[in-house]
């Protein structure tokens, strides 16, 4: 005897949910971070420089400096990714 199959069921529709549930406010969270940190780490930078004397290719110069270029460079990223 041949045993009877249930009927298919079909897949459930899904719900109509946001893409990015927090909307905007993680991007404009990560835009203020990423602000802050560029203008702490260049503040840093030109403290150890100009206050305490440390030449420009010191660590104490050049680490918050990089620090800050590369922070800079993801606040364009992001700036740029806004349609």
């Amino acid at each position: 005897m041949s045993e009877r199959r249930p009927p298919l069921q079909r897949p459930k529709a899904r719900l109509p949910f946001e893409e990015k549930p927090f909307g905007g406010a993680v991007q404009r969270g990560a835009l203020f971070l990423y602000s802050v940190l560029t203008v702490g780490l260049s503040g840093v930078a030109l403290y150890m420089a100009l206050v305490v004397g440390h030449p420009l290719t010191s660590g104490f110069v050049a680490g918050p400096a990089i620090g800050a270029l590369w922070f800079a460079l993801r606040l364009f990223m992001i700036w740029g990714s806004r349609r």
